[in-house]
């Protein structure tokens, strides 16, 4: 069965009884945010549709619930899971919902109303787009008040290459089925070309509004206020792509605001692949579907998609050190790591990956009392093979590699108002913030491991320019093994220090 809006316009919801609750030249012509504005006809009608929540307290609940998301006959929007019960959020048409209703009732599943009227919703949210696309605005137009469309986006990244070219490179790193450009925006203050990197996406589901509007808010930090961020921006590089899924994320604007696949066009009634489920690493394994209509098709095979192929290509090809691969999603406030694909399959290194991201937790709530939840994809939320983050992990060899589900925990979903966008956006940065200052310590560990050892026989270090030192032999460098401190001295005079051949000396900078 195909999950699609209906055809028909109806202004009441269902009669449901739940409880409620290097810069480049671009050629290519872009449509201004004012243009398709006549396609409302032609815009899918939600009228009727509601968004609902329920508790799945038993292995007979969980199994009901997937089948109903395997006949298509539900959306589901969040799926968090516990060992004792799971917590999921879903949207059911209106012509779906006297069935969907009755198997829970049946089942002695009460669900509860999260949005009454979802037409409503995205009729409120495009009279606002509306309102704010009618005020002229200056230079590339580019605020955190309201949702831009990928015109906007594109001119916002163009006006940073071109004001900051000692600082900003605009690249496009592939094309999108229907032949957009897939940009790039590398931020570097220079130098070697393989210094430590991070990869930012956004935007890789189409629905996920916040998340573009995310990741350029990242930019727009990092860029204008660069001094904010001295311990990390000046030694390692952003190469960060704004909006993966460009052609889904206009058809969002222009048809069908709850779409979430790319536009490739299948066989069949049905188009789009789900891009998080598209990449190679464990690709079709558990999590998604091989039904062209579902929402987690995953493709043809690994890679199938010109936008996942972008993404992998460029990663795999470019000289950079990349440490961490953030990848952005809404929503659920959620830092989720690999591997995602089937349960129990940790990394070797899921105790670093679970520090760091309680790391960012901890920041995100000091900041603005946002609570995230940090755990393994599959653990904490679902299984889903094809992940870009266990593509990043598992191929890529990309040691920090994470999904983070933007806000909120459900009240608006995928509809998050304008009026939040900037806290969001702000919490986003806090969680790169924290990342990047890891990466930091990674880079300078492995600057002056390199720098020691080629000085192995070196008898004095200032110690003012240091504040701990660590010698261990050479087989153990990749994990502290004792920490040791000289006595005091006077500013300016050295410790004379021998380290036996075959020694590896580790120092953070002061």
């Amino acid at each position: 069965m195909r999950f699609e809006p209906s055809a028909c316009a109806t202004d009441e919801p269902a009669n449901t009884t739940p409880v409620t609750e290097e810069n480049e030249s671009f050629t290519e012509n872009f449509p201004t945010d004012g243009e398709n504005k006549n396609v409302e006809e032609q815009y899918a009608d939600y009228s009727g549709a509601q968004v609902f929540s329920v508790k799945l307290k038993s292995s007979e609940h969980k199994r009901m619930f997937q089948q109903l998301e395997d006949r298509e006959l539900i959306d589901v929007w969040l799926h968090k899971r516990s060992k004792k019960r799971s917590r999921a959020e879903f949207m059911v048409l209106r012509e779906n919902m006297q069935e969907v209703l009755s198997l829970f009732y049946e089942a002695d599943i009460q669900p509860k109303i999260v949005i009454p009227n979802m037409q409503r919703l995205i009729e409120k949210e495009k009279k606002a787009e509306t309102l704010t696309n009618s005020t002229l605005r200056s230079g590339h137009g580019m605020n955190w008040n309201e949702y831009h469309r990928y015109s906007t986006i594109h001119s916002f990244l163009l006006h940073y290459a071109n004001a900051y070219p000692d600082i900003c490179t605009l690249k496009t790193i592939g094309k999108t089925v229907e032949n957009r450009d897939i940009q790039m925006l590398k931020i570097s203050s220079g130098g070697n070309e393989n210094k430590t990197a991070i990869f930012i996406d956004g935007g890789m589901h189409a629905r996920e509004w916040i998340t573009p509007a995310a990741v350029t808010y990242i930019i727009k930090e990092l860029v204008d206020n660069r001094a904010k961020y001295r311990s990390f921006v000046d030694d390692v590089d952003f190469h960060i792509v704004p909006l993966v899924n460009v052609d889904g994320y206009e058809y969002s604007h222009t048809r069908d605001r709850l779409w979430r696949k790319n536009r490739a066009d299948l066989w069949g009634p049905c188009n789009g692949v789900d891009l998080n489920r598209n990449f190679g690493y464990k690709w079709g394994t558990s999590g998604s579907s091989f039904i062209g209509c579902s929402q987690i098709y995953r493709g043809s095979a690994g890679f199938s998609e010109p936008e996942s192929k972008a993404i992998r290509d460029y990663i795999m090809e470019s000289t950079a050190n990349f440490q961490a691969y953030l990848s952005f999603h809404s929503y659920g406030q959620l830092i989720l790591y690999p591997y995602g694909y089937a349960n129990n399959e940790l990394p070797s290194d899921a105790d670093d990956l679970k520090r760091l991201g309680n790391a960012a937790a901890s920041a995100v709530r000091k900041l603005s009392k946002t609570r995230y939840t940090v755990g393994n994809s599959a653990e904490v939320l679902y299984r889903s093979s094809g992940a870009s983050d266990d593509w990043a992990k598992g191929e890529a060899g990309i040691k920090y590699s994470y999904v983070i589900e933007l806000s909120d925990t459900g009240k608006y979903g995928f509809m998050l108002p304008e009026r939040l966008i900037k806290p969001t956006a702000a919490d986003a940065l806090e969680i790169v913030k924290v990342v990047a200052d890891e990466v930091m310590g990674l880079y300078e560990k492995k600057g002056l491991t390199m720098i020691l050892e080629a000085k192995l026989n070196a008898s004095k270090i200032l110690e003012d320019d240091f504040r701990l030192v660590e010698r261990r032999p050479r087989s153990e460098s990749r994990g502290v093994a004792s920490h040791w401190r000289p006595p005091p001295l006077s500013p300016g005079r050295s410790h004379p220090l021998v380290w036996p051949p075959g020694s590896c000396v580790v120092m953070r900078l002061a």
